[in-house]
């Protein structure tokens, strides 16, 4: 794990990371704390909200900001890209290899050290599709 500060494994950190590893899906912090709360009823959304944060930071999850949604947390922490449909939110983890490559024209356009990335495409889904054409 990354940083400098010592992590304190608690029950309550333990809970918040198996809901995120349990998910189907990228799961906001709201939803995250409504599945933790059933398992521990004594939890506060500012704990869980915390925990997500400390998770990210530790390399343990990835959390995704998309502009001024809600950011959704990820069990995957290896580079990936990802899908996200602008009617329904739906976001999917897809790896597209040509995005490396992608990282590294931006390192020589900008003379950054680009320390991680990860591209995401927007769109419509086949079930948002399908709802406005049939």
């Amino acid at each position: 794990m990354t940083g400098s500060k010592p992590f304190r494994a608690t029950t309550q950190r333990a809970g918040v990371l198996e809901v995120v590893q349990e998910a189907d899906g990228h799961l906001t912090a709201g939803e995250i704390f409504e599945r933790v709360r059933q398992r521990d009823s004594r939890i506060a959304y500012g704990t869980v909200y915390r925990t997500l944060h400390l998770l990210a930071e530790r390399g343990l999850i990835q959390e995704l900001t998309f502009a001024d949604a809600a950011s959704r947390y990820d069990k995957r922490v290896d580079r990936h890209d990802h899908v996200s449909c602008r009617e329904c939110g739906l976001i999917l983890d897809v790896d597209v290899p040509i995005a490396l490559i992608a990282r590294h024209v931006a390192e020589e356009q900008s003379g950054f050290a680009v320390e991680s990335h990860h591209t995401v495409f927007a769109g419509r889904c086949p079930a948002c599709r399908a709802a406005t054409t049939g």
